[in-house]
C-alpha cells in the first residue's frame, strides 16, 4: 500500500491538471482562424442618413437548428472547412469571432449563417465578421445551387465582398471596405436587408445578364456607385431589375447609375419607393458607350424604366437621361443643378413634385398639368408632415402611349389617392409595389418570389432608431 500510495497521488493531481485545461463550452470562436484586434469600427459619416431604417429580412431570423447544420468551429475549425463538409442543402452555422479567409462556394446549395440567423439578435451580425484580406471575401461560382443563402455578417476588406456568379439570397448582412460590396455576373437573386457602406467601389455591382430584387437595403457612402449597372448585350427571357424601398445615400457619384451599350438588350427596371439622397453627382444617372465616367450626359437609353414614388432630394443632378422613362409620384427636392435632364423621345414625368431645385427639368417631357411646384413639407427623416400638398396628390391608375403603365387598387395606399414620394404620410410605411401581387418565376435563375406588397412594406419597413455609424 506505501508503494501504491505515490502513484495514486500522482494519478490524482494529473487528472485535476487534465480538467482544469479542457476548454470551456463556452468560448466563442474557438479554433476559428481570427485576429486579436478589436472588431472594426464604422466612423459616422458626414451624410446624415434617417432613421427610416430598411427592416431586416423576417425570412432570415428564428430558423430553427435541424440536423444538416455544421457549427463552425465546434465541428469544424474554419468556415471553409464546414462548406466543404456540407451537403446540399445544409446550414453552416458560425460563432462570433473574425475569421480571416477566402471562401468558395460550388456544387450545392447551402445556407452560410451567423447566429443571427437563430437568434434574430443584430448584434451577431456585427460580431460575426469575415476578412478577405484584400482578396475575394465570398465567391459563389456558377455551379452553386439555386437555394444558396448568406445571411448575418459583416463581410469586410475584400477585392469582392461576395463575388456572385449564381443565383443566390444575400440577406442582413454589413459590407464595410471592400472594392465592390457585391459583384454579380450573370447572376442576381434576391438582395435584402443589407447594409452597403465605405466599399471603394460600388455597393452593387451588377453585370451581364443579371436579373435581381435589391429591397429594404442601405446603400451609403461608398466611393464610386451606390449601384451600377451595364447593360451588357442580352437576349431572351427579359430581365427585370427591381430595386424598391432602399436608402440610396451619400455615394460620391450616383446612388444609382445605368452604363447603356450599343445594342437594345432585353431588360426592365422597376425603381420604386427608394430614399435617394445626398449622393455626389445623379441620384439617377444615364450612361453610354459603356461609360461609367458620369458627365451628367444624360445618355438616351431606350430600355424601359419605371421610376415610381421615389423621393430624390439633395443631389446636384436628379435623373439624367432616358429614353423610355416613366415617372410618376416622385418628390425632386434641392437638386443643386437639376432635377431632370433629358428625360425625353418616349418618356415622360407626371404626378411629380418640384420644389427647390436650381433647375426644375431640362429638355424633358413633363405633363405641367399634374404637376406640383411647392414644398412638400418633409421632416429631417423625409417624411410627410400633415399639411404636406403631396399627401393624396399622386395617381393610382396611368395609360401612356396606349400602355396601362400603373394601375393601383384601393388596397394599395390610404386615402384617396396615394402620397407622392417614399413613404405615406405620418408613418414609415414604403411605396407598395404598382402590383397587388408579384409573382415572378425564373426556371434559369431558380428562385420565385411572390410578394404582396401592401402586407410586405408594412412588415417590412419600421424605424429602429438611429443607425449603425
Amino acid at each position: 500500500m506505501n508503494k501504491l500510495f505515490p502513484i495514486i497521488c500522482v494519478l490524482v493531481i494529473s487528472s485535476i491538471f487534465a480538467s482544469s485545461c479542457t476548454p470551456s463550452q463556452s468560448a466563442i470562436a474557438t479554433g476559428a482562424v481570427q485576429t486579436l484586434t478589436a472588431l472594426p469600427t464604422t466612423t459616422p459619416s458626414p451624410t446624415t442618413t434617417p432613421t427610416i431604417t430598411p427592416q431586416p429580412t423576417q425570412t432570415s431570423t428564428a430558423t430553427p437548428e435541424g440536423p444538416g447544420t455544421i457549427r463552425v468551429p465546434e465541428d469544424q475549425p474554419t468556415i471553409q472547412a464546414g462548406i466543404d463538409a456540407a451537403q446540399d442543402g445544409d446550414t453552416v452555422l458560425v460563432a462570433p469571432g473574425i475569421y480571416t479567409e477566402n471562401l468558395t462556394i460550388s456544387q450545392k446549395s447551402i445556407t452560410l449563417a451567423s447566429y443571427f440567423l437563430t437568434a434574430g439578435d443584430e448584434q451577431f451580425i456585427t460580431n460575426t465578421v469575415i476578412d478577405g484580406n484584400k482578396l475575394s471575401v465570398i465567391k459563389v461560382t456558377r455551379t452553386a445551387g439555386p437555394d444558396t443563402k448568406i445571411i448575418g455578417f459583416t463581410i469586410q476588406n475584400g477585392d469582392d465582398g461576395i463575388m456572385a456568379r449564381a443565383s443566390l439570397q444575400v440577406l442582413n448582412n454589413h459590407f464595410l471596405h471592400n472594392k465592390d460590396g457585391i459583384d454579380y455576373q450573370n447572376s442576381g437573386g434576391l438582395n435584402s436587408g443589407n447594409i452597403y457602406e465605405n466599399n471603394a467601389d460600388d455597393g452593387i455591382d451588377l453585370d451581364g445578364s443579371t436579373e435581381a430584387i435589391i429591397e429594404n437595403n442601405i446603400i451609403r457612402n461608398n466611393r464610386d456607385d451606390g449601384i451600377e449597372i451595364r447593360l451588357h448585350e442580352h437576349s431572351g427571357p427579359t430581365l427585370k431589375i427591381i430595386i424598391r424601398h432602399n436608402i440610396i445615400s451619400g455615394n460620391l457619384e450616383d446612388g444609382i447609375q445605368l452604363i447603356d451599350y450599343p445594342d437594345v438588350s432585353a431588360r426592365i427596371f422597376h425603381i420604386e419607393g427608394n430614399l435617394i439622397q445626398g449622393n455626389a453627382m445623379t441620384g439617377l444617372g444615364l450612361m453610354d458607350n459603356a461609360d461609367s465616367n458620369e458627365d451628367f450626359r444624360a445618355a438616351s437609353i431606350p430600355e424601359r424604366i419605371y421610376l415610381i414614388n421615389n423621393t430624390i432630394v439633395d443631389n446636384p443632378y436628379g435623373v439624367s437621361g432616358g429614353d423610355n422613362l416613366i415617372a410618376l409620384n416622385n418628390i425632386f427636392l434641392n437638386s443643386t443643378t437639376l432635377a431632370l435632364k433629358n428625360v425625353d423621345a418616349h418618356s415622360v414625368a407626371a404626378y411629380n413634385l418640384f420644389w427647390n431645385n436650381a433647375v426644375d427639368s431640362q429638355s424633358s417631357n413633363v405633363d405641367s398639368n399634374s404637376t406640383l411646384f411647392a414644398d412638400p413639407l418633409l421632416d429631417a427623416e423625409y417624411q410627410l408632415q400633415p399639411g404636406s400638398p403631396a399627401i393624396e396628390a399622386g395617381t393610382a391608375h396611368f395609360e401612356w402611349n396606349g400602355e396601362i403603365v400603373l394601375d393601383l387598387p384601393p388596397s394599395a395606399f390610404s386615402g384617396s389617392a396615394p402620397d407622392l414620394g417614399a413613404y405615406e404620410a405620418n408613418s414609415h410605411e414604403a411605396y407598395t409595389a404598382p402590383f397587388e401581387v408579384l409573382r415572378w418565376q425564373r426556371a434559369d435563375m431558380g428562385f420565385i418570389i411572390t410578394d404582396r406588397s401592401r402586407a410586405v412594406a408594412e412588415d417590412r419597413l419600421r424605424s429602429i432608431g438611429p443607425t449603425v455609424g
